[in-house]
C-alpha cells in the first residue's frame, strides 16, 4: 500500500514537469503562422540554403518580418519561400529579394532591397527579382581556378 502511494506521488510529480516542459516550450517558440496583422508575399529560388521556416526577414537592416512556408516547385525546379510581413510596410514591386549571410560564418537570412516603383505589391503577391544564396565553396574553387 505505502508503495502505491509513493508511486502515485511520483508519477504526478512527473506529469506537472512534463506539463511546465510543454507549456514552457509552447509560449517560448517563434510563431510560424503568419498573424492576422501580417500580409504575406512570395518569391523563387535556385539556391536557398541556410534558410528554413521562422529565418528572419530584414529591410534596411531591421527585421520586419519571417520566413513561414517553404517549398519545391516540382515544375520549374526552384524553391519557393512564403514571407510574412507587417502589413504596415508597404513593399515596391520592383523590390529585389535577396538571400545572404552575417557574414563569412553568419547564419543565412532573407534581406529586401526596396525598389523605386510607386506601385506596391499586393498581398499575397510574387516578388518579380530574387537572388539566391552564394556558395562560398563554389566561389572559392572559381577564384583559385579548379
Amino acid at each position: 500500500m505505502k508503495g502505491q502511494v509513493l508511486e502515485t506521488i511520483i508519477g504526478t510529480f512527473v506529469m506537472i514537469i512534463a506539463g511546465l516542459v510543454v507549456f514552457s516550450v509552447m509560449t517560448s517558440s517563434e510563431d510560424i503562422f503568419p498573424q492576422e496583422y501580417e500580409t504575406t508575399y512570395h518569391a523563387s529560388f535556385f539556391d536557398i540554403s541556410g534558410i528554413q521556416v521562422g529565418s528572419e526577414l530584414r529591410l534596411a537592416g531591421g527585421n520586419v518580418g519571417r520566413v513561414v512556408e517553404v517549398y519545391l516547385d516540382k515544375e520549374r525546379y526552384s524553391a519557393e519561400i512564403v514571407l510574412a510581413i507587417d502589413e504596415k510596410i508597404k513593399i515596391p514591386e520592383d523590390s529585389e529579394v535577396i538571400i545572404t549571410s552575417e557574414g563569412l560564418l553568419g547564419s543565412n537570412f532573407v534581406s529586401i532591397t526596396p525598389g523605386g516603383s510607386e506601385d506596391f505589391l499586393s498581398p499575397d503577391g510574387k516578388f518579380i527579382y530574387s537572388q539566391g544564396a552564394l556558395n562560398l565553396n563554389s566561389l572559392l574553387q572559381k577564384l583559385s581556378g579548379s
